[in-house]
């Protein structure tokens, strides 16, 4: 222990350079991990000759971010939901037009005891499925008018 006030003093700040410096690891290392999520859902979502960019971001128990697809045939909305229920978790791939219309589900992955073989069979089983793909498409529309309100 620190006999005198100054040591107590450099023994203070060490240690809260330590906590600092931890601070600053565990900062970097959400970021990697963040960036690194990003990239492979746009590699699960983006077909050949399309490029997807991270659109918005949400607290939404079922999806977190939404992604525009840009190709050829113009730009879509795309975002992965995690639909939960008692038979377990499914981890499905859900594309919109710019105005929100659901316009296709893929099935992506399951963590699940049975396995459906059409991503329409699991909205309709999950039950909050449906809720979650309006709220996907509430998104949309905010997005929409955000990207309208930012070009005018």
């Amino acid at each position: 222990m620190a006999r005198d006030r100054r040591e107590r003093m450099i023994e203070n700040l060490a240690v809260a350079s330590a906590l600092g410096f931890l601070a600053l690891v565990v900062a970097a290392i959400s970021l990697a991990v963040d960036s690194r999520e990003v990239a492979d859902e746009v590699r699960v979502l983006v077909s050949a000759g399309a490029e997807g960019n991270l659109e918005g971001r949400c607290d939404d128990p079922s999806f977190c971010r939404m992604y525009r697809i840009q190709s050829e045939a113009g730009y879509i909305y795309a975002t992965i939901l995690t639909l939960r229920s008692t038979q377990g978790a499914f981890l499905v791939g859900a594309t919109f037009s710019s105005k929100g219309e659901l316009q296709g589900l893929r099935y992506i992955g399951s963590c699940a005891s049975r396995q459906a073989s059409d991503p329409r069979e699991l909205v309709d089983a999950i039950p909050g499925a449906s809720d979650a793909l309006s709220r996907a498409s509430v998104f949309i529309h905010a997005l929409e008018t955000h990207q309208a309100g930012r070009t005018s």
